[in-house]
């Protein structure tokens, strides 16, 4: 029966040089994940031995590297929307629709496809460039030389081919590199041995690296919501809502389907507006570093409908449903009466309102979900994931394991070396709707609805 034996948390800065651009500085990434690595393996190492070593990484980030494998540029990450005006003539073309449907990736900024169009275009440094690789491919190659990728993040791409699992030719030729400009796609229980250099920063031997998966796609597989009708929502700096599927079913075009592994698609919406919101209302309007659990019950003293004030949460654009890279945050219905504590409640509903707006696209496609799963960093706020069950007016579980992306990553690192991995699923919390509050918030979600309906003009 597995277990949580030890873990470690490194922080490292996002950049914000210009309107829209949101980058990260892979070499700072990379010491991150050093000595989180460093400091678990000291921990056990006199009591367990390290077989494997598993990896979950975040999406849609891109940077340039030389020959030498130094970075030419700074990864430009997901909230990243420098290529808007490309995205947007691209995704109301023919092309467009149809490397949706081929890729599983929406056509927006996000995507990887869109930035190496923009870099194409923009960047002095893309025609120097050896490889395109996102931050977990860096990560890779600096402990072990090689250039991998898994399918997992590739789906996530744009550049990828879902049937095919080979890379997109038409997206190639659209974002101007060719395969060899990219690392060799392999699968998620992909194994590698740590270069020599990679064991002495380390102090490690005789140990594997498991490319692993995506932080989204693995968070599905960590909350074991594997069976059909298991619906899972993460709420961290961005949110997501996600169904394990094994076919492409989206006639709308409003879904993401990324592989999880060779089998099994992750289908589902994205958003680019979770505690990144409470995060830039404390740094920019509380002078006492107020936590999230004290913004969630500051938010909470407030009735719930924040007495008619809403929020549209779009401070970094929206990805699901809507993929208006150009929408913005918006609070409306304000008064006098309004008080700081309204604004708080006001964003956390907002982001509900986003949730469920998610939860209702996945489900028009594949069906009503049986059970819903909770996980990300918005899971230390109880009173937060009971205000998401009231919206909702569903049932909602939480595992003890707030971070179910690196339990999947686990579970899949293995399955790599020919385990198994038996997850106690008995600590668990349920979290019930009060349908007291259906009938407010109801209201309060068409409201929602219609207020951005009739701004999105003025977005543009």
């Amino acid at each position: 029966m597995g277990s949580v034996l030890a873990s470690h948390q490194y922080y490292y800065p996002t950049n914000y040089p210009k309107p829209g651009w949101a980058e990260q500085d892979v070499e700072s990434v990379y010491q991150a994940v050093i000595s989180a690595m460093q400091d678990t393996c000291n921990e056990l190492a006199s009591t367990h031995i390290l077989e494997a070593i598993s990896f979950s990484s975040a999406m849609h980030s891109i940077l340039a590297v030389s020959h030498e494998g130094i970075p030419l540029t700074p990864a430009i990450i997901w909230a990243d929307i420098r290529s808007s005006s490309l995205a947007r003539e691209l995704k109301n073309s023919t092309t467009g629709i149809q490397l949706h449907h081929e890729t599983g990736t929406p056509i927006h900024p996000m995507s990887p496809l869109c930035k190496l169009m923009w870099m194409r275009e923009n960047e002095p440094q893309f025609k120097k460039a050896f490889k395109f690789v996102s931050i977990k491919e860096y990560i890779i190659h600096k402990l072990t030389g090689e250039y991998v990728v898994d399918y997992s993040i590739a789906s996530a791409s744009g550049l990828f081919n879902l049937a095919s699992q080979q890379w997109h030719p038409v997206a190639l030729q659209l974002a101007g590199v060719s395969e060899g400009k990219l690392s060799r796609l392999v699968s998620p229980r992909f194994t590698l041995p740590l270069s020599d250099d990679a064991c002495k920063v380390l102090g490690l031997s005789d140990v594997k690296i498991v490319i692993g998966a995506s932080d989204g796609c693995l968070a599905q597989l960590g909350s074991g919501a594997m069976s059909d009708g298991d619906l899972t929502i993460t709420i961290g700096t961005s949110a997501a809502v996600r169904r394990a599927v094994t076919e492409i079913k989206d006639p709308q075009g409003k879904l993401f389907n990324y592989w999880l592994d060779d089998k099994v698609i992750i289908s589902g919406g994205a958003s680019n507006n979770g505690t990144v919101i409470v995060d830039w209302f404390n740094r920019e309007f509380e002078k006492d570093n107020r936590t999230l659990v004290d913004f969630v019950s500051d938010a909470l003293t407030i009735t719930p409908g924040s007495e008619g004030m809403l929020a549209l949460p779009y401070l970094l654009g929206e990805r699901a449903p809507i993929y208006n890279p150009e929408a913005k945050g918006v609070f409306f219905g304000v008064s006098v009466r309004h008080t700081s504590n309204h604004f708080k409640r006001a964003l956390l509903e907002g982001i509900c309102y986003e949730i469920l707006s998610m939860v209702e696209s996945v489900e028009q496609v594949h069906g009503m979900s049986q059970r819903i799963f909770v996980s990300g960093g918005f899971t230390y706020a109880s009173a937060w994931v009971q205000l998401l069950s009231n919206i909702l007016n569903r049932e909602l579980i939480q595992s003890e394991v707030a971070d179910a992306s690196a339990l999947g990553a686990a579970i899949l690192g293995y399955q790599a070396l020919g385990k198994t991995l038996t997850i106690n699923r008995n600590d668990t919390l349920i979290f019930s709707p009060d349908n007291s509050f259906a009938q407010a918030y109801s209201s309060q979600y068409k409201r929602f609805v219609t207020l951005y309906k009739a701004l999105e003009p003025l977005f543009a």
